[in-house]
């Protein structure tokens, strides 16, 4: 992975070049590869375009100072900074505070339901569902006349099955569409959340039943599964509470300090990283997801860590 500085200057670069050279079809497919390459290049690429004012006052100054402005940006590192705060932007010097992505997160085409990153959402859906959305998720949902289904696209939910008192042949069965499973829901309280390796099940109340590879299993309230290529396996001891975060909290128990930045790191924009000194560190206690700031800040309180953050959008966790 690429330093966050050699990043910065890389999203420079090609501004620089789209900007000052046109568009051409090359320079833009070479662009797109390069944001595809890594997701810290896409975070960087969005929060560059997120400060408006960048080309919008390159565009207004006279001819010669924007030609100057340009070189600055396509310059040394030094020069680069000065350029950007000549344009309004400040990135750097001024701890890249113009850089707030939360109201930019790409939703992808034809989801019916999505949040940002960091952004929690509950709708009522028309049967009475109650249908809870965390960080930077998706889903789609499909109503028919013989059942409900609901697709989880990315991210992760919470699901309190409404009662379907209206439908006209009676109430419909609800399904749960995964990348790794197909879910029944039966009278239940449930959260689905889509991991890189399976998808995670855990039930708060009721039944849900998992159709994946061999037999359908059949989980309880209180019960954990997780469900990938394999099938379907029970989750005895889980480092952290599963459905926690729809009451705004991350509740950490026994868990590896790289597996808990890793999971506050869904939470906010940027580069949070753990050094493999301290991962393997054990942290217990409750999070506060509104204020994931806070919460780095406590892990150097009560760890031999400390907290470098170099802007908001670059942060590590190292041995104090």
């Amino acid at each position: 992975m690429s330093a966050p500085d050699e990043v910065l200057d890389q999203a420079i670069g090609w501004l620089v070049r789209i900007e000052s050279n046109g568009a051409t079809p090359e320079v833009l497919e070479a662009c797109q590869r390069w944001r595809q390459a890594d997701a810290l290049h896409e975070t960087v690429w969005q929060a560059l375009q997120k400060s408006d004012a960048t080309f919008q006052n390159l565009a207004v100054l006279p001819g010669s100072v924007a030609r100057d402005t340009l070189g600055r940006l396509n310059s040394n590192h030094h020069s680069r900074r000065q350029a950007l705060k000549l344009l309004g932007m400040g990135l750097l010097a001024s701890g890249v505070t113009g850089w707030s992505l939360r109201d930019s997160t790409l939703v992808p085409w034809g989801a019916d339901y999505a949040t940002g990153v960091g952004e929690r959402r509950q709708f009522l859906l028309t049967d009475g569902t109650r249908l809870q959305l965390n960080t930077a998720s998706t889903v789609d949902v499909q109503f028919s006349a013989q059942r409900r289904l609901i697709t989880l696209r990315r991210g992760e939910m919470f699901i309190d099955t409404g009662k379907d008192s209206a439908a006209p042949g009676g109430r419909r069965s609800f399904w749960v569409s995964s990348r790794h499973a197909q879910l029944q829901a039966i009278g239940t309280a449930f959260a689905v959340r889509d991991e890189q390796h399976g998808t995670r099940l855990r039930v708060e109340d009721g039944v849900v039943a998992i159709y994946a590879n061999g037999k359908p299993v059949r989980v309880a309230a209180g019960e954990e599964y997780l469900i990938d290529a394999r099938g379907s396996h029970r989750v005895e001891i889980s480092a952290f509470n599963a459905s926690a975060w729809t009451r705004g909290q991350l509740v950490a128990k026994r868990m590896r300090l790289q597996d808990l930045t890793a999971e506050l790191a869904r939470y906010r924009h940027g580069w949070l990283h753990c050094d493999p000194v301290v991962a393997q560190l054990e942290v217990s206690g409750v999070f506060q997801l509104d204020d994931i700031d806070r919460a780095l800040s406590a892990l150097g309180d009560s760890l031999p860590v400390r907290i470098e953050r170099f802007t908001p959008l670059w942060t590590r966790v190292v041995a104090r």
